[in-house]
């Protein structure tokens, strides 16, 4: 084993170079050609559609008084909607822009039935502000 590496000669060492700049660069574009299938599949899994976001309008007698003084309307929805989904799903679904956009979790209760313990669900609601002459339509009056 030897201490000092020998010299090779210029023609040898330049060409050597270009071929590791070479394997270098397809090695990149190997790389980023990866990068972007991973990324797609990334968009293929996590593609859904907003509409799947609002399970229900919450229709109450304080959420028809709401809408009217308010121009608010709840929604529940998905536990794993946040805000900006909300508000591009209404967008989408009743080709409305909102204003802006609450959001309310709610605790499962505790609940016994005889000897038997257990939960309610826990929800998530939605409260989204129109503005004055927007409104939202949930079912045809006849």
């Amino acid at each position: 084993m030897s201490l000092f590496k020998k010299k090779k000669d210029s023609s040898q060492a330049s060409s050597a170079k270009e071929v590791k700049k070479t394997k270098e660069t397809s090695s990149q574009a190997s790389s980023q050609e990866k990068k972007a299938k991973n990324i797609s599949t990334k968009i293929k899994k996590n593609d859904y559609s907003f509409a799947s976001l609002i399970i229900r309008p919450v229709i109450t007698e304080k959420g028809t008084m709401m809408a009217g003084e308010n121009n608010c309307y709840a929604f529940e929805i998905s536990p794993r909607a946040n805000k900006i989904s909300i508000k591009r799903a209404i967008e989408e679904i009743y080709k409305v822009t909102p204003l802006k956009v609450n959001i309310i979790n709610k605790k499962g209760k505790r609940v016994r039935y005889g000897r038997s313990q257990g939960r309610t669900k826990k929800t998530k609601k939605a409260l989204v502000f129109l503005r004055k002459g927007d409104h939202i339509e949930f079912a045809n009056s006849a």
